[in-house]
C-alpha cells in the first residue's frame, strides 16, 4: 500500500493565501483510503521534511500567484517549479516549497511529488474566508487530489 502525504500549506489569517489549509479542512470530510495522511502545515513549510519522510507520494496545495484567474488550478512537479520561477511565486511563505524539497532529499527522502498551485484573488487582506472564486473552485480541488491519490 502507497504511503500519500496531502500537504496544505498556507496562512489562515490572510484570505486566499490560507487555502492549502482549507483544503486540508474538507479533504477531511472525505472517506480517504487507507495510507493516505493529512497534514496542516500552516506557514511552517520546514515541517514538510520531517512529514514527507518514509511517504511514497507527496501532494502539496498551496497558493501561487499568476495573471491567471482566480481560482485557476496549476499541477506542477518540482522541476516545473523550478523552471517556471519568472512565470508565478509559487511559494508566499519565507521558506518555500522548492527549499523544503530540496532539504528532504538530501536527508533521503524522494517522494513522488505533486504541487498543485492555487492563485489567489486576495492573499493580503486580514480575514480568515475565502474569496467567492475559490470557494467556487474548492470541490476541483478536491477532485484534482482525488484523482491524484487514485
Amino acid at each position: 500500500m502507497k504511503k500519500i502525504l496531502i500537504a496544505g500549506i498556507g496562512n489562515l489569517l490572510f484570505s486566499d493565501e490560507g487555502i492549502g489549509v482549507h483544503v486540508i479542512k474538507e479533504l477531511e470530510k472525505q472517506n480517504l483510503p487507507e495510507g493516505v495522511e493529512l497534514a496542516d502545515i500552516g506557514t511552517a513549510t520546514f515541517e514538510l521534511v520531517r512529514w514527507m519522510e518514509g511517504k511514497d507520494k507527496v501532494i502539496i496545495v498551496d497558493a501561487v500567484l499568476s495573471d491567471q484567474p482566480a481560482g485557476t488550478i496549476f499541477k506542477l512537479s518540482p522541476q516545473n517549479l523550478r523552471a517556471a520561477e519568472g512565470k508565478f511565486s509559487a511559494s508566499l511563505h519565507q521558506f518555500g516549497v522548492v527549499e523544503a524539497l530540496e532539504s528532504s532529499a538530501l536527508l533521503g527522502h524522494r517522494p513522488e511529488v505533486v504541487i498543485l498551485g492555487i492563485v489567489p484573488k486576495d492573499y493580503q487582506s486580514l480575514g480568515t474566508e475565502l474569496s467567492d472564486e475559490l470557494k467556487q473552485s474548492m470541490q476541483k480541488i478536491v477532485q484534482a487530489i482525488l484523482q491524484e491519490i487514485k
